[in-house]
Order: structure tokens, then sequence, then C-alpha cells
């Protein structure tokens, strides 16, 4: 089911790649809003791993990214929290 809803954003990822730009494109896991900082990255040839991520998490990998642009530059990410592994979110 959720895979029809993220069709769009596949296509959208794939022109990034597909240009020019100097981009990093961030597939999180399913954002929750703890006041943590733990995550893991894949890349886009990895099985992407993990079921949820904190929102703090994915804004410390951005300002590491605007910190050093280099950082990730052409690479498409997955970011998940370690261990949360599993057919989805704990709390679904």
């Amino acid at each position: 089911m959720i895979g029809e809803d993220l069709k769009p954003f596949r296509r959208a990822a794939d022109a990034i790649e597909a240009s020019d730009l100097q981009y990093t494109i961030l597939r999180p896991a399913w954002l929750m809003d703890e006041d943590e900082v733990d995550y893991e990255l894949t890349l886009k040839s990895e099985p992407f791993k993990g079921t949820i991520v904190s929102r703090k998490s994915v804004s410390d990998l951005i300002l590491k990214i605007i910190a050093s642009p280099e950082l990730h530059a052409g690479e498409n990410l997955g970011i998940n929290k370690p261990n949360s592994d599993g057919n989805k979110p704990y709390f679904m």
C-alpha cells in the first residue's frame, strides 16, 4: 500500500539523479518526535533498514551536510534509527 504512495517520490528522485544538479537525497524512515540523535545511513544500492527515525536525527544530518556541502554529494541516503528493523513502526 505505501509503495504506491511513494511512486511520485521515486520518479522525482530519478529525475534529480539524472540531472546535472549537485544533490543529496534523504529517504527517512517514519519520523518521530523523540529528543535523540541516533541514526544510521544506507545507500540507495543497499536494503533500507529500520522503521523509525527522530526528526532531530534527520536535522542533525542536514546540518552536517549544510556545513560541509561535499559530504554525501550525489548520494541517495536512507536514514533510520539503528535496530528499529521490522515490518512497520512500533506504534502501528
